[in-house]
Formats: C-alpha cells, sequence, structure tokens
C-alpha cells in the first residue's frame, strides 16, 4: 500500500475519525509528524502533532459502539 502525500495546507483526518484538520507544518526534528489545527466545540483553535501514518486526507466517520449496561447478555 503506497502512503499518501500529504502536504502543508492539505486538509486532512485522522484514521481513527477526527474533525476536519489543516496541516500547517512539521514537527522541529521528524518530518514524520505533522501540526495540524482544527476548531473544538467551543470554536477555539486546536494544534496538535500527529504520525503521518495516522492521517488521511479521505474523510472518515468516528463509529463509537456504546454497549447498553441496563441489559443483561
Amino acid at each position: 500500500m503506497q502512503e499518501q502525500e500529504i502536504q502543508i495546507g492539505d486538509v486532512v483526518y485522522l484514521k481513527s475519525g477526527s474533525p476536519a484538520m489543516v496541516v500547517d507544518g512539521f514537527h522541529q526534528t521528524s518530518k514524520n509528524f505533522y501540526r495540524c489545527f482544527w476548531f473544538n466545540e467551543e470554536a477555539n483553535a486546536v494544534s496538535e502533532y500527529f504520525n503521518q501514518l495516522s492521517l488521511t486526507t479521505t474523510k472518515t466517520e468516528l463509529q463509537l459502539i456504546v454497549k447498553d449496561k441496563t441489559k443483561e447478555e
């Protein structure tokens, strides 16, 4: 499987699901980590570094499985 080429300015998502994020730069010591910005629920800008292997340019939906603990199996 070929890795995606991600550039500064690209919109990316975590492969596990996330809001849309914009790549702003690279980590100072490792080009394998991208700095990404997004807006949280309070409309504040947030940034974090993510490994390139955890990012995709394809939108993914975060899926949560909630187990109903009130029902016995």
